[in-house]
């Protein structure tokens, strides 16, 4: 048992002692063995399924975890297929060959896989054979070349600080003591970890590559779409036999019997829970550049770490709807080339760092969002400089983003997930931006010009209303060297002027999108609603809505999943920013109990809003929201969500006991009334995604007018 957080350490020993002390020891469990598996030849195994593109894979075997080998075949993996700087990369993402390509090597406790991957891009007319040599040819290169002498660093650096990083949470710390302790009997063997990787030489690298990789036997798998197994890379030429099961455990009947606890209490009384102590509110320093940069960061000693989030107002919104997509373009053409150096020199300047720099956009905002060391958040932020004010906007670099961002489109399509949340977001909103996807759509998003993401950063990248959140264990003073470049950036962006209308989708009626042989139905319920407010009746609704939706235990996913067994989760919640909000109840179901579903998702929310919560779900939500909110500003990354929110809505930290005062105020009637007031059924509208050829007929056999929809 691992315990972590702010405890009393001798009174929670106390409770372990108490609670688990008494339970009798079970039959002693050897060690396992770790076999060694080879193959004597290349076994080639495909399948088909429902998918846009096809994959190839292959999988060589190798070691075990924490094997003497594990950590040259990681740093193996790094080089051939990590990052901009990869030979996968240049050799088949760069050219637009593939869509996506690389290597990895994970591993379990009895055995590791070296696993190659790539998806042919469909411009490129190169087959799932044509990729699998090139993948080949990538190890022969690799042979030749020899591992370089950045290629090592780059990967410890990505090591130490994946370490690191691991750590900076309560969950991460015990995850990390509970797995050393269980699997080597030392809970810091994280410094043993550090050092196996930092030890690694390029001889330990160019050995396992010839001992596991070179000349060896693999696994190749082919997944091509339904129908075309033609294209598979090689005809199969292996069947896996039979699995038999090994015979019933050799263990006695009395080492099997039931062994109860003796105790000196009462084990089915279950203990009552203390108040919670009140949430600590990270200190915060707060300041505004002269060119209209709001700065608020907080000191985190938890880690030397330096988390960093920039928000320009440049986001979807800011978009001409006919160009929809061209933010989500902006954003991928920033963690390209710059002036100064290429998109390959970029990364291998972050890899040496083992910082994370990721830039995409939000309905409002394009992000920033910056991962380091402290020891490197100088040289990072640097970078970040360049990556900002100095993009290259090369034409080959912007044909390759475009033409993956449509094929990601097109991919999407074979979701149900995301050809439900496309339609309901057309359902929900008139014909303006927010109906459409941050990342467009086929016809936006090739209506894009190169001089579109030009003219779009010119007029909207700037520094006035831009916010910077920051998590370190530096001070105020300490960081204000590391952004003070952020001085040279001038200018200021027109104001957003967007009135989001709401559509005029019927209500009562089920929006039905076809998804062929669809195995799984994706479910969504729900309308506009109230916009987000932190403290307000947005809040409240949450609040309400807790049990009914919000929940594990929630009537709505206990009801359709561990009573129906329909499906592997159910929820209902409000969502909302500034200029609008809803409410939605959705899951995925199996295909076959679509038309239950709905039955049941109506069923409790007409009877929540008719009857309202009990007292053991009002206790309960209390003691749920207090708990939660104890999480909010744990990590680094939580506390700049916190930050962020403080900045959006101009909060003073106070906004934290005041909801706190409102989950310990808030009445039975209060929690009633917004239950009838928000959830009228009559006012949603339903939408279902699956096979429309079997489920109109039972939709319609519950009374429901049933339309066809597509997305746009």
């Amino acid at each position: 048992m691992t315990i972590g957080g702010d405890i009393d350490v001798k009174s929670t020993l106390e409770l372990a002692v108490k609670y688990f002390g008494p339970i009798p020891k079970g039959p002693e469990v050897s060690m396992p063995k770790k076999p060694k598996v080879t193959l004597d030849s290349d076994r080639y195994i495909s399948m088909q399924d429902n998918v846009h593109l096809p994959l190839l894979y292959i999988s060589y075997p190798t070691v075990s975890v924490r094997d003497a080998d594990e950590a040259a075949l990681d740093l193996l993996a790094e080089i051939l297929g990590g990052g901009k700087t990869s030979l996968f990369y240049k050799n088949m993402v760069k050219n637009q060959l593939a869509v996506n390509a690389g290597v990895s090597h994970p591993c379990a406790e009895l055995a590791c896989t070296f696993n190659m991957f790539a998806l042919p891009h469909p411009a490129s007319g190169k087959s799932l054979a044509d990729l699998e040599k090139i993948m080949r040819d990538s190890l022969v290169e690799f042979e030749k070349r020899g591992v370089q002498p950045d290629d090592l660093a780059k990967a410890k650096a990505k090591m130490e600080a994946n370490f690191i990083f691991g750590l900076q949470s309560v969950s991460g710390k015990v995850s990390q003591l509970a797995a050393n302790q269980t699997f080597t009997g030392n809970p810091n063997y994280i410094e043993q970890d550090i050092k196996r990787y930092a030890n690694v030489t390029k001889q330990d690298v160019d050995r396992v590559f010839n001992q596991y990789i070179k000349g060896h036997h693999a696994v190749i798998m082919s997944v091509v779409p339904n129908g075309q197994l033609d294209a598979v890379a090689h005809t199969d030429n292996f069947k896996a036999p039979v699995r038999q099961l090994v015979k019933e455990s050799e263990t006695s009947a009395d080492e099997l019997a039931l062994r109860k606890a003796k105790d000196n209490f009462d084990r089915s009384q279950i203990p009552l829970a203390k108040a919670n102590a009140p949430v600590s509110v990270p200190m915060m320093w707060q300041q505004e550049t002269a060119t209209g940069i709001k700065i608020l960061g907080t000191q985190s000693n938890e880690t030397p770490t330096t988390s960093l989030l920039i928000q320009i107002p440049a986001g979807h919104y800011y978009e001409n709807q006919d160009k929809a997509g061209t933010a989500s373009l902006l954003a991928n053409m920033l963690n390209e080339s710059t002036n100064k150096r290429s998109a390959e020199d970029m990364s291998k300047a972050l890899q040496l760092l083992g910082s994370n720099v990721s830039i995409y956009a939000n309905n409002f905002t394009i992000d920033i969002n910056v991962n380091a060391l402290t020891k490197n958040i100088d040289a990072t932020m640097e970078l970040v400089k360049e990556k900002l004010l100095q993009p290259a906007f090369l034409k080959d670099e912007f044909a390759r983003n475009q033409k993956n961002a449509i094929q990601g489109i097109k991919n999407g399509k074979k979701n149900a997930s995301y050809l439900a949340s496309s339609a309901y977001r057309q359902l929900l909103n008139a014909d303006n931006i927010a109906a459409m996807p941050v990342g467009g759509t086929e016809t936006s998003m090739s209506a894009i010009s190169l001089d579109d993401v030009r003219n779009f950063y010119q007029t909207h990248i700037k520094p006035f209303g831009t916010e910077l959140i920051v998590v370190s264990d530096r001070t105020e003073k300490e960081l204000a060297p590391t952004i003070a470049f952020l001085n040279d950036w001038k200018g200021q962006g027109p104001k957003l002027n967007l009135v989001i209308a709401e559509s005029p989708s019927k209500k009562g009626v089920v929006y039905l999108v076809n998804k062929d042989k669809a195995a799984q139905s994706a479910i969504r319920i729900g309308k506009r609603d109230i916009k987000q407010d932190i403290t307000g009746e947005f809040y409240r609704s949450y609040l309400m809505n807790f049990p009914l939706g919000g929940a594990f235990n929630s009537r709505i996913n206990l009801n359709l999943r561990e009573d129906k067994g329909y499906t592997y989760g159910a929820r209902g919640y409000f969502w909302g920013n500034k200029l609008t909000g809803g409410y939605t109840a959705s899951a995925e179901v199996r295909a076959n109990v679509t038309d239950k579903s709905i039955v049941e998702f109506i069923n409790e929310i007409k009877r929540y809003h008719d009857q309202g919560i009990t007292d053991e779900e009002l206790e309960f939500m209390r003691n749920a929201i207090n708990q939660k909110d104890a999480l909010k500003y744990e990590t680094p990354r939580a506390k700049l969500r916190f930050l962020a929110q403080i900045l959006e809505y101009n909060l003073t930290p106070k906004f934290v006991a005041d909801r706190a005062e409102i989950v310990r105020k808030i009445t039975k009637q209060e929690i009633n009334a917004l239950a009838k007031k928000h959830l009228v059924v009559d006012d949603m509208i339903i939408l279902v995604v699956g096979d429309a050829k079997t489920l109109r007929p039972e939709l319609e056999a519950l009374g429901y007018e049933v339309v066809d929809y597509s997305i746009r």
